[in-house]
């Protein structure tokens, strides 16, 4: 049994219909577009929401809007997606990648070893809709003097003792791609409580009506505006129209999706070797964008692979690895890093991010339905079938000693 996403169903296709038929090109900040922007930025407790044509795009009007440039050093957890890091090559600055800790979350001690006076920024990812502790991460910015940016494109409507995913942060983005759960098909949003940053964000992709409206006369930028800077990241209105209602969806979708998880997070729990990467905590509110396990091999006594060859066994193939999500340092545009804008001396991955790559290497995820009813029941009861027979099998020939040589 396969789990399809997004749901569409009768609201979805009446509110791209209606939209369809109302406007399919919004110039400036109004209908569909300002619904969406202030819903989203509200729920993420944000003054200023703006939307782009995709997460990469958010990401990189946030850069710009925050000054990022030529020589700039931005902190990046190397464990991510790459389009978290790609868009400050367009800029010129500078990703240096830093390792997390074993849930994932940026390790601030490996962290605080790469500072320099080049540093002017952080980049955090709340993987697989795991909230980091913003808290924690603002603190560490502020004794700092760094900017602090988060990359919240895993975790729409994240929260982690009482603080909000992007609540915290000089500038968030979310992306609205396909497989994410609030959709627009394609997508992507930022929310920042810094009018000056929304102003320039709106700036680089959104010229003439948007801009002329959204940045202030007294600006000594809105003399741009009308023609922007170069640059167009509208959101489609009929992809925004979908999220819309995905928006109102949130909350109980999350209710579902915690409880689905606390069924995995049990199965799991007590097998040696077994790390849930996304637990279920009483201090957060995960969006289990996919539930994700690591296996450690050494004590496990078998290997990620070994229990992906067991479930093809079986047949069932819905448990795969995170191969999507390797780490940054393994790519050739971080190891030979190339911009548009400027010339790259030298690689700037200073640091040995062994525990990214050991995630990595050892995670399997599954996706966790949103849907609380029969259907939602049975891909989950195949799931935890599945799994358990599977894991009663290579434990029972687990060997320890051969993984350890």
């Amino acid at each position: 049994m396969t789990l399809s996403w997004p749901p569409i169903d009768a609201e979805v296709s009446a509110a791209v219909t209606r939209q369809l038929h109302t406007d399919i090109s919004l110039y400036d900040r109004s209908g569909v577009i300002a619904r969406f922007e202030d819903a989203f930025a509200a729920r993420h407790h944000s003054p200023y929401g703006l939307l782009t044509s995709s997460g990469t795009a958010a990401l990189h009007s946030a850069y710009y809007a925050l000054g990022l440039g030529p020589g700039d050093e931005v902190i990046v957890q190397d464990y991510t997606f790459f389009a978290t890091a790609t868009p400050l090559l367009q800029l010129g600055a500078v990703p240096v990648l830093a390792d997390v800790d074993e849930q994932g979350e940026l390790d601030l001690d490996r962290a605080a070893e790469l500072v320099n006076d080049r540093t002017k920024a952080v980049v955090v990812t709340h993987m697989w809709g795991n909230p980091q502790n913003c808290r924690r991460l603002r603190a560490w910015c502020d004794a700092r003097g760094l900017m602090m940016v988060e990359d919240c494109s895993h975790a729409h409507g994240a929260v982690r003792e009482g603080v909000s995913v992007g609540e915290l942060a000089d500038a968030a983005c979310w992306s609205l791609q396909g497989r994410k759960t609030i959709t627009a098909g394609e997508g992507g949003i930022l929310t920042t409580p810094h009018q000056e940053v929304y102003e320039k964000a709106t700036l680089l992709g959104h010229f003439n009506k948007r801009a002329l409206a959204g940045v202030r006369a007294e600006s000594p930028l809105y003399r741009f505006a009308e023609t922007g800077l170069g640059l167009k990241y509208r959101a489609h209105p009929l992809g925004v129209a979908m999220a819309e209602v995905y928006l109102r969806r949130l909350d109980g979708w999350l209710a579902v999706r915690r409880r689905h998880a606390a069924r995995l997070v049990h199965l799991l729990a007590g097998v040696p070797g077994i790390d849930v990467l996304t637990p279920v905590g009483a201090d957060r509110v995960a969006t289990f964008y996919a539930f994700v396990f690591t296996i450690k091999p050494a004590t496990a006594g078998f290997t990620r692979d070994d229990l992906l060859r067991v479930l093809a066994q079986q047949r069932y193939r819905e448990i795969t690895t995170c191969d999507s999500m390797r780490p940054l340092h393994t790519y050739p545009i971080f190891t030979a890093p190339r911009s548009p804008v400027t010339n790259y001396r030298a690689a700037y991955i200073r640091s040995d991010p062994q525990v990214a790559e050991r995630l990595a290497a050892n995670s399997l995820r599954i996706a966790v339905p949103t849907d609380d009813g029969p259907a939602g029941q049975e891909y989950l009861d195949t799931a935890i079938d599945a799994l358990r027979e599977s894991l009663a099998t290579v434990t029972s020939s687990a060997d320890p000693a051969r993984l350890a040589r």
